[in-house]
C-alpha cells in the first residue's frame, strides 16, 4: 500500500517539513495553471480553415518524472498545432517531484483529447502494491528511486496505470490504422530497436503496418518486413540527444501520416538540483550518478552502466544478479567508469 502523504508529526521539524513541502506544492500548481491558461487553449476554441485541415497528434514517451522537460515538450507541440496527444508510458522514474508530472498530464487532459499506454514503470507500481513482501530501501541504488517515487503514489495513481492498455491500435478517417505500445505490443519491456537479433520475427505478427513505440529512448524510424517502426525518442532521458528532450508530432493528411521529430531545450540544471534537494543522491546514489550522466550527456544509457557493473561482479563474485551488487562495489565500479 502506498503511504499516506498525512502522516503523524512525531516533532515540530517534522511539522515544518510538512509545511515547507506543501507550500512548495500549491505554488507549483499556481504556476502550473498560468502555464497551461497561457499554452493550452480549450480544445473546441481551435479553428482550422478547411483547405488546412488535418489530423496532427503530439506523441511523447519516457518522461521519467521528468515535468521540466515535459512542459518544454508540450509548449513545442501546442506550437506546433497539435489537436491531440498520444503517451506511450513511463511517466514516473527517475526525477524528483513526480506528483508535479502527474499534475500536469491530468490537467493537460482536460484540454486536450490525451492517449495514455502503460509501460513498464507503470508495472513496477502496479505490482509492488500487490506484492507486500517486495522491499524496496532507500540508500541502495537499484531500489532507492522506486521506494522514493512508490511512496508519493497513492491508490488512484495505481488505479490509473492499471486501466492503462498495453498497446492500442488506432484509426482516423481517411488514414492507415497504427498500433501504439510502449516496449512491444506484447510486452511493455521488449525493444523494438532494429538492431535486436528477434526483431525480424517480433515484425511478422504485428497487429498493423506502423508500430509506435517507446521503452529505449533513441529517435528511431525503420522499416522492416513491411512494417515501419517509429521511436519518438524520450522527454525524459533521451539518448544520443545532446542532453535535449525529444518527442514527435505525427501529421495525418492525403492519406498517409508523416512524422515529424522535435529536440528541446529545457533546464537540466534545475532538473539535477531539484534531485539533490528531494536527495535522491543519497537514497539511489549510483542510480542518481548515472541519471545526471544521462542527462548532461545524453550518450550513455543507465541500461549500459548496469550491465558493465553486473559483468565486472559477475567475474568476481560468480553471482549475477545486480540487484545482489553492494554499494561499495557500485561506487568503486562507477567511479571507474567516469562518472
Amino acid at each position: 500500500m502506498a503511504q499516506n502523504p498525512f502522516l503523524l508529526f512525531y516533532n515540530k521539524y517534522d511539522f515544518i517539513n510538512f509545511k515547507l513541502n506543501f507550500l512548495k506544492h500549491v505554488k507549483f500548481q499556481s504556476e502550473l495553471t498560468e502555464f497551461l491558461r497561457g499554452m493550452l487553449p480549450v480544445r473546441r476554441a481551435r479553428k482550422v480553415k478547411d483547405k488546412e485541415q488535418m489530423v496532427k497528434i503530439a506523441v511523447m514517451a519516457d518522461i521519467h518524472s521528468n515535468y521540466l522537460a515535459l512542459q518544454a515538450c508540450i509548449e513545442k507541440a501546442i506550437d506546433e498545432g497539435v489537436q491531440q496527444f498520444i503517451f506511450l508510458g513511463d511517466y514516473l522514474g527517475e526525477m524528483a517531484y513526480p506528483r508535479k508530472t502527474i499534475s500536469i498530464l491530468k490537467q493537460l487532459q482536460e484540454r486536450y483529447s490525451c492517449v495514455f499506454i502503460r509501460g513498464n514503470k507503470e508495472e513496477y507500481w502496479i505490482t509492488h502494491r500487490k506484492n507486500a513482501c517486495e522491499i524496496w530501501k532507500d540508500g541502495k541504488t537499484t531500489t532507492g528511486v522506486l521506494k522514493y517515487v512508490y511512496d508519493q503514489l497513492n491508490d488512484d495513481d495505481i488505479d490509473m496505470f492499471e486501466t492503462m492498455p498495453i498497446e492500442k491500435t488506432l484509426k482516423y478517417d481517411g488514414l492507415p490504422r497504427f498500433t501504439i505500445c510502449h516496449g512491444s505490443p506484447f510486452k511493455v519491456n521488449q525493444s523494438m530497436r532494429p538492431d535486436y537479433e528477434y526483431i525480424d520475427n517480433l515484425l511478422e505478427n504485428m497487429p498493423s503496418n506502423l508500430i509506435i513505440c517507446g521503452h529505449f529512448h533513441i529517435q528511431t524510424d525503420y522499416v522492416r518486413n513491411d512494417v515501419r517502426v517509429i521511436n519518438p525518442g524520450a522527454v525524459g532521458v533521451a539518448l544520443h540527444s545532446n542532453g535535449l528532450a525529444q518527442f514527435m508530432t505525427l501529421a495525418g493528411k492525403d492519406g498517409h501520416w508523416e512524422p515529424q521529430f522535435f529536440s528541446v531545450c529545457y533546464d537540466v540544471d534545475k532538473v539535477i538540483n531539484e534531485m539533490e534537494a528531494e536527495r535522491l543522491n543519497f537514497k539511489a546514489p549510483g542510480w542518481f550518478r548515472m541519471t545526471k550522466n544521462l542527462l548532461t550527456t545524453g550518450e550513455k544509457s543507465i541500461v549500459s552502466f548496469i550491465s558493465e557493473v553486473q559483468q565486472v561482479y559477475y567475474k568476481e563474485t560468480g553471482i549475477s544478479d545486480y540487484r545482489l551488487i553492494p554499494e561499495a562495489f557500485w561506487d568503486k565500479v562507477l567511479t571507474r567508469l567516469g562518472i
